[in-house]
């Protein structure tokens, strides 16, 4: 876990931390060094909010207009970010364990010293991200559109690829042996993964995409 969020935190829950993060995003201030629970800001409009140094703990934001948000050091667990709107967001030094984000839209964020454990990210949209030292493990991203990434020091482990959509993203140097490969898009000749380590079976599940039958 990178997040050294504080462990004695004022608790804030249910719908007086669903309120707390409403103002504070109203009054453009920080959520900073504080521990939330059960809120529910599903549909809001929390547009460049700035968590730092929090636990976010079971709280919704689905469907939440959040371009722009800032989370530094914080911890997320058991969220759900589905069909959020997180375009052009920050993450440093965060955990995300047991987090949903389906449907969610992450293109232009960036992420620096990231762990997604656990999560379910499918039809998430990362279009243009920019990853430094994040590490997806356990986690379905099938059907992700993960295009155009730019990405130092990725770890993929355990994670469900089966569907996404890699055009554009090199998968150079990357150990995708414990990953799931199959139905995959990507660009001509399926140059994003040239590079890439893989098990016999995901060089099947890249044969059969450019049309080679293996028996």
């Amino acid at each position: 876990m990178r997040t050294n969020a504080a462990a004695a935190q004022p608790l804030l829950e249910g719908a007086e931390a669903s309120q707390r993060i409403y103002a504070l995003a109203a009054a453009e201030e920080q959520a900073e060094n504080l521990h939330f629970t059960g809120a529910d800001l599903s549909g809001e409009a929390l547009e460049k909010m700035d968590f730092a140094h929090c636990t976010l703990e079971s709280c919704r934001f689905s469907g939440t207009e959040l371009t722009g948000a800032s989370f530094t050091d914080c911890i997320l667990h058991g969220c759900d970010f589905s069909g959020a709107v997180l375009l052009d967001s920050f993450f440093s030094k965060c955990t995300f364990s047991g987090c949903k984000l389906t449907g969610a839209n992450l293109g232009e964020c960036r992420l620096r010293g990231v762990d997604f454990v656990d999560s379910i990210l499918t039809l998430s949209g990362w279009e243009g991200a920019r990853w430094d030292t994040v590490v997806f493990s356990q986690c379905n991203l099938s059907e992700a559109l993960l295009t155009g990434i730019v990405h130092k020091h990725l770890t993929l482990r355990d994670a469900n690829l089966s569907g996404a959509c890699v055009t554009g993203t090199s998968l150079k140097g990357l150990d995708l042996r414990s990953c799931t490969l199959t139905n995959l898009s990507a660009g001509e000749n399926l140059r994003e993964f040239r590079g890439a380590i893989v098990d016999m079976i995901g060089a099947a599940e890249l044969a059969r995409a450019l049309g080679v039958h293996i028996e």
